[in-house]
């Protein structure tokens, strides 16, 4: 796949260093800037101290020191146009996401991360739906 991102910006916040490590090299190729977090507190300062747009927020749910949920509400707070990409591999509880935000259950294929990633920027094709069952 070619790089798409067009240069934009996507936050990531997660704690654990191989899935930090392995999203970041994904975005990358892809074609975007990424700036890295290794929580949600660190996730703010880096936010804070980037002059520039971001256009995405990829947050772990669970993290130490703050959720991924309380970094998105500050962020959007203070920079309402990020779009927001939880993922977890939370497997019970429900999470309420706040409207437009997008969820990712882990382990997840490379493949759909980008398609999600894709979508909420705007640089690739609509996540297919299934076809309506027939009325007959």
């Amino acid at each position: 796949m070619s790089p798409t991102g067009n240069g934009k910006t996507i936050l990531v916040a997660e704690d654990e260093l191989q899935v930090r490590t392995f999203v970041r090299s994904m975005l990358r190729d892809s074609g975007y800037q990424v700036l890295v977090a290794v929580d949600g507190l660190d996730a703010l300062e880096v936010a804070r101290k980037h002059t520039g747009p971001i256009h995405l927020l990829l947050s772990d749910v669970e993290m130490p020191r703050m959720t991924g949920v309380e970094l998105a509400t500050q962020l959007q707070n203070e920079r309402p146009e990020t779009q927001v990409l939880l993922m977890s591999g939370m497997t019970s509880g429900m999470l309420v996401l706040n409207e437009g935000w997008q969820f990712l259950p882990k382990p997840f294929m490379v493949h759909m991360l980008k398609v999600r990633v894709h979508h909420l920027l705007g640089d690739g094709p609509p996540i297919p739906t299934p076809p309506p069952e027939d009325q007959d």
